[in-house]
């Protein structure tokens, strides 16, 4: 779809081009990730994830239109980064507060914590975790195509957000933060992020390419992509399987006596 409007979508795609060309695109990931879960605390409002995925579009974007994954795999990172760190932060010392604009995360950490007092919970057997990961994953490549990956971004920011709290009130009912928060960030989960990260990539590249008359990459950098994004995701799952119990321990014996 060449044209007019291939211009304009490209035009919007590199719109942060100067800014990720610039020095200062470390720092301005990190505002990004941060200011608006700040602002969304101090205001009550949950609307921070979906106008922290909507900033974080453009810097992944233009890292597209340049064909730099490290870079958009780096700058997201950045963000989500510094967006957990709030979040972490404002779960251990202010449950209620957090909870209030995280949506679904009091529900997460009520199962979740049931699984590390117990060791019991259906979402770590296989046979339920399995089929949604491998649903999760053409859902993936569809949020590529359709969206360029805003509606993944949006999607994971809520994603990341259960996580968060669940290791903020880990970290304050735990012998050892560190390793509440260590641990607590799944090795599994941060599998599936850069799987799902190198999958949009790859995919709204592609659509950009189509709709824009544009060669943003080669066959085979295309071609590694997927065989990168397909070894991360079959990586979580293994992760998943064998360390869960392994994790599940640490978290365990980590707790205050009176936690548990």
């Amino acid at each position: 779809m060449p044209g007019a409007f291939g211009d304009q979508l490209f035009h919007l795609a590199s719109i942060a081009r100067p800014i990720m060309s610039s020095r200062a695109w470390p720092a301005v990931a990190l505002l990004v990730g941060a200011i608006p879960i700040a602002v969304g605390y101090l205001v009550g409002s949950s609307h921070h994830q979906v106008i922290t995925a909507l900033l974080l579009a453009p810097l992944f974007w233009s890292c597209i239109c340049e064909d730099r994954l490290g870079r958009a795999i780096v700058v997201t990172g950045l963000v989500l980064g510094a967006h957990s760190a709030m979040a972490i932060a404002l779960s251990a010392n202010d449950p209620a507060g957090a909870a209030s604009v995280l949506p679904g995360a009091g529900d997460y950490w009520d199962q979740t914590r049931h699984w590390v007092q117990t060791g019991d919970d259906p979402e770590y057997e296989w046979s339920t975790w399995l089929p949604r990961h491998l649903l999760l994953f053409p859902a993936a490549v569809a949020c590529g195509l359709i969206s360029l990956g805003l509606v993944a971004f949006a999607r994971g920011v809520e994603q990341v957000d259960l996580m968060n709290f669940y290791v903020g009130r880990m970290a304050a009912q735990s012998d050892s933060p560190a390793v509440a928060i260590l641990c607590g960030w799944h090795p599994w989960s941060i599998l599936r992020g850069l799987a799902y990260a190198v999958l949009v990539f790859e995919t709204a590249s592609w659509a950009l390419s189509r709709i824009t008359g544009r060669p943003l990459s080669t066959p085979r950098r295309r071609a590694t992509r997927w065989v990168l994004a397909v070894a991360l995701a079959v990586a979580d799952c293994l992760a998943k399987l064998y360390l869960a119990p392994v994790i599940r321990d640490q978290l365990f014996a980590n707790l205050h006596p009176d936690a548990v």
